[in-house]
């Protein structure tokens, strides 16, 4: 078996996507722990603009509460999250508007967050040493394995942290320009690799060189576009051949890659995500004397596109974000918990762009960062947690229980709600009221002058994201994905009350929030 990340590019119907490429405690508590509550109000619920409440659900597995309009123009969003977490799974689901007869058990506003315990801003900064060694000379020539080949590899050009290795095999050889070489691995040296050092740790130097070997050979594109093997690290790995016992990441010459994607900027970008699989093996699996590497296929491309963001290279990224939020029922987190789980073809695109989107609520939740002027990256609490999360011995999935001090099926119903509300106030909505609902403001990297964070309206390019696709609760699909969600709109037609009734397949062990949005 190869064990590989990869990062490819592909369209998605007309987005061109830049992707680079066990089960969680699945109980579901009606009132969430996470919820400080507030005493209801007689009569329907009255939630203001920008508010949330978790609707519980009764013995019959219908959640079902009455909804106060007095202008008749009030806005709502239905959360249904599934917190069982069953690959492959779907389960049926049915909204209904009718009058509910009686009272239903009270909702209570949402005003805490599975998140919000340890001050991560104050955690002590990182002590490794970065790597120290004699690089190899330009021009020396050694074998290597790309692609399950041995190739013919030289030395084309070496800098303070990085080793740039061209394919000189006859039959194909790696075609480099000088300029495109120096103009991405000045970058490498001075924010990319400095920036991810601080975010996610220290990467390791198993071959003593102090550098990371940047491989250019046109095999890799038979593949994708840049890869990291973590056969390389470690050859005990499950289905390993030989590795070159060194850190790696496999690059396509740009020749071989249509524009705009062979610039160097994209080169930087794919870089970044890459190098975060090389540090993210090194911190879960060789520090930890781990057999493999436990963390899904998603769980890892979510921190590597996290990686684009904040080594400030995000572009291509913002494709594959709004992907994930066009296709957001598409999307589920069985399989980001699922450990060791692979990818799924058919859903890449959506999958991708909501692990980026989860990846990133962890590190806002856990405080997000600084960018300075100067390179380097001020924690906030954001690289601390998701440090500890990388560095724990256990899964991500499972860190986030351990080391986060949450209930999963919280965290999933806080995630989903934030997909929901999250820069809502940009397009004339109300801002969520309860901050865990909302994505930190998206900034403009003082280096590369491109958007660090998530704005789930933002317009970026020629493009302009619109949220998440929202299902109209009055023609719902009646179908969810186990560990999914389905975000269903809903609107007051007249001053009074509005109805609601949700119900899922107990499979599903659903819950349901309400957020007013207008």
């Amino acid at each position: 078996m190869r064990f590989a990340f990869s990062s490819l590019f592909a369209c998605l119907s007309t987005l061109a996507l830049l992707s680079c490429s066990g089960e969680p405690d699945p109980s579901a508590p009606a009132t969430p722990a996470d919820a400080d509550t507030e005493p209801p109000a007689s009569g329907a619920l009255s939630l203001a603009a920008g508010e949330v409440a978790e609707v519980p659900v009764g013995d019959d597995g219908v959640a079902r509460v009455k909804l106060g309009t007095p202008s008749g123009k009030e806005e709502f969003v239905v959360v249904l999250g599934s917190t069982r977490f069953v690959r492959a799974s779907t389960v049926p689901y049915s909204v209904s508007l009718d009058p509910i007869e009686g009272e239903p058990p009270a909702a209570t506003v949402v005003t805490g967050c599975s998140l919000s315990s340890g001050d991560w801003s104050k955690a002590p900064e990182p002590t490794d040493e970065p790597p120290s060694g004699t690089a190899p000379a330009v021009g020396t020539k050694r074998s290597l394995i790309a692609n399950g080949e041995t190739i013919d590899a030289e030395v084309y050009a070496v800098s303070p942290t990085a080793v740039v290795w061209a394919d000189t095999t006859a039959a194909h050889p790696a075609k480099l320009d000088k300029a495109f070489v120096d103009a991405f691995l000045a970058d490498w040296d001075k924010v990319i690799l400095p920036r991810e050092r601080a975010v996610f740790g220290m990467e390791s130097d198993l071959d003593g060189d102090g550098r990371i070997g940047l491989v250019f050979t046109p095999l890799t594109y038979t593949t994708a576009v840049a890869y990291f093997f973590g056969c390389d690290l470690k050859e005990s790995l499950a289905g390993c051949p030989t590795g070159n016992k060194g850190e790696f990441l496999y690059l396509t010459p740009p020749d071989v890659i249509a524009p705009p994607y062979n610039t160097p900027n994209a080169m930087k970008e794919i870089l970044a995500h890459e190098l975060a699989h090389l540090i993210h093996f090194n911190r879960k699996v060789l520090r930890n004397a781990l057999v493999d590497q436990p963390d899904s296929g998603y769980m890892s491309e979510g921190l590597g596109a996290l990686a684009q963001d904040v080594s400030g290279y995000q572009s291509g990224n913002l494709y594959v974000t709004l992907a994930g939020l066009q296709q957001i029922d598409q999307f589920s987190l069985t399989d980001v918990f699922d450990d060791r789980a692979s990818y799924d073809t058919k859903r890449d695109g959506p999958m991708r762009g909501g692990s980026y989107l989860f990846a990133r609520w962890l590190y806002d939740r856990g405080g997000g960062d600084e960018a300075r002027a100067d390179g380097t990256i001020a924690n906030k609490g954001g690289p601390a947690f998701v440090r500890a999360l990388t560095d724990a011995k256990e899964s991500v999935a499972a860190a986030v229980a351990t080391v986060g001090k949450a209930n999963v099926a919280d965290v999933t119903m806080d995630f989903y709600t934030t997909l929901a509300m999250s820069n809502r106030d940009s397009v004339g909505g109300a801002a969520p009221k309860n901050p865990c609902f909302a994505y930190l403001p998206t900034a403009v990297d003082p280096i590369t002058t491109k958007q660090r964070g998530a704005d789930l309206f933002a317009q970026f390019h020629a493009s302009k994201m619109t949220g998440p696709k929202l299902q109209p609760a009055t023609s719902p699909t009646g179908t969810m994905r186990a560990g999914g969600v389905e975000l269903l709109s809903v609107a007051a037609s007249a001053p009074g009350e509005l109805h609601l009734s949700v119900s899922a397949d107990a499979k599903a062990a659903a819950r349901v929030r309400v957020a007013r949005v207008r």
